[in-house]
């Protein structure tokens, strides 16, 4: 099969439930395991910040080592096809042990060491399963596409975690042993779909076997590509300023609009309205292409906000519905990065003459989780300037600065963060024409 020819529906859903599959035990790392760490396991605070910092300078080596090293793996199955067939068992298998509860003393040790395996396993699996989008098609229209189907899997596996997750633990005696099974339930689903995607998924790119890289030779190629960087750029403040909105409105319905019930609903409304309007983006990309409606997109998400920051006390519903309309801007974060970074590899190879997929997956993987790491960052800082009290909250004595607080952490600074990546995409250089260059170059 040609590059040029059409992705199989078959193909696209199959991929997919990669993401699916790898998104369970994903997301149900980054809404419950500091909760498990510290009201199940029995871990400090304190002790789970650490192991998180830990994990995220393991990743910032292990990431781009291994898509380094799936660039010069050459098997039967391809390039990057292994990974998911021998890494799908050891990913389901590191999430169980991850939250499987142990009665230990060496708690944190064991916490440790788990978080890191699962990290590893996570990555040997999903920098791989990425980069594939570079290869299975050199159509830029094929692989948003691709990538849609991708991301609307991706998020009904965060809605599934987040509906599921803790009605399951509940309904055993312990949350222990609820959890035990939630790391078996959701590790079996994970190996399971990842070898799906073997199974239904081809590498139809050309392959090109590259010589082993040292770590400066890695980051002597990345800094080289300017596109990638503009868009890695782009991922981190948008992503971290996403990240930051995320957690800022559980204390906005709890505390400015005194609706905490109502939560959930808001996170399902944004969620959803980012699935059901993925088809839309795509064909608004046909008429004006992929860098300007991503920035329209994320400048919608950045307007919605806007009338947040200046009514003190609106009605719940109402930013209910301002976090639907949200959702749809925000739903082009989860298709175009990821469709644009293959044409930065293409960059690179028609630069450089050689092809390193998964090195620019590595980073650009890295460099998602240090944006959730900084948007976490800057929401706990915040928090604390803003002179915000747990117990003062749960006694219903915040002051009127701190609710200012909450309200300006959750507005202007993802706005502010939000403008720094539409600048990003702006100068980032690749258009059509120039990808049409490197097809046929």
């Amino acid at each position: 099969m040609q590059d040029t020819e059409r992705l199989t529906l078959k193909t696209k859903i199959g991929y997919a439930l990669g993401d699916f599959g790898g998104s369970i035990p994903f997301q149900s790392v980054t809404l419950f395991i500091v909760f498990y760490f510290t009201d199940v396991f029995g871990l400090s605070a304190a002790a789970a910040g650490l192991i998180f910092a830990i994990a995220k300078l393991w990743n910032a080596v292990c990431d781009p080592a291994i898509g380094s090293f799936s660039d010069r793996l050459q098997t039967r199955w391809g390039q990057k096809r292994p990974f998911l067939l021998f890494g799908a068992v050891p990913f389901g298998i590191s999430f169980f042990l991850l939250v499987a509860a142990p009665q230990i003393e060496a708690k944190f040790a064991y916490a440790l060491v788990t978080f890191l395996l699962f990290s590893t396993a996570y990555s040997i699996v999903s920098v791989p399963y990425g980069a594939i989008t570079a290869s299975i098609s050199s159509s830029p229209e094929e692989r948003s596409s691709l990538t849609a189907y991708r991301m609307a899997f991706a998020i009904l596996a965060i809605l599934f975690v987040g509906g599921a997750t803790r009605p399951i633990v509940d309904a055993f005696t312990t949350p222990q042993e609820g959890f035990r099974f939630v790391g078996l339930l959701y590790g079996v689903m994970a190996a399971i779909f990842t070898i799906v995607t073997f199974a239904t998924t081809y590498e139809r790119s050309r392959v090109t076997i590259v010589e082993h890289l040292g770590f400066i030779e890695r980051l002597r190629i990345v800094k080289s590509n300017v596109p990638f960087l503009l868009l890695n750029g782009a991922i981190i403040v948008h992503l971290a300023a996403i990240t930051v909105v995320a957690t800022l409105v559980n204390y906005y319905f709890k505390y400015n609009l005194r609706s905490e019930a109502l939560t959930p609903l808001a996170f399902v409304g944004l969620f959803v309205a980012a699935a059901l309007t993925l088809p839309l983006w795509l064909k608004l990309e046909k008429k004006i292409g992929r860098k300007a409606t991503f920035n329209a997109g994320m400048a919608l998400l950045s307007l919605m906000l806007v009338p947040l920051l200046l009514i003190e006390n609106p009605n719940p519903y109402v930013v209910i519905a301002v976090m639907i309309v949200a959702g749809a801007g925000m739903s082009t974060i989860y298709v175009f990065p990821w469709s644009m970074v293959p044409s930065t590899i293409d960059y690179s190879e028609w630069k450089t003459g050689q092809r390193h997929e998964g090195l620019f997956y590595g980073f650009f993987y890295f460099s998602f989780k240090a944006a959730a790491a900084l948007g976490g960052l800057l929401a706990g800082l915040g928090l604390d300037l803003a002179g915000y009290s747990a117990s003062a909250g749960e006694s219903g004595t915040l002051g009127d600065g701190t609710l200012t607080g909450i309200r300006i952490l959750l507005t202007a600074v993802p706005i502010a963060l939000m403008m720094a990546g539409i600048a990003f995409v702006h100068f980032y250089p690749i258009d059509e024409a120039m990808e049409r260059q490197f097809r046929n170059s």
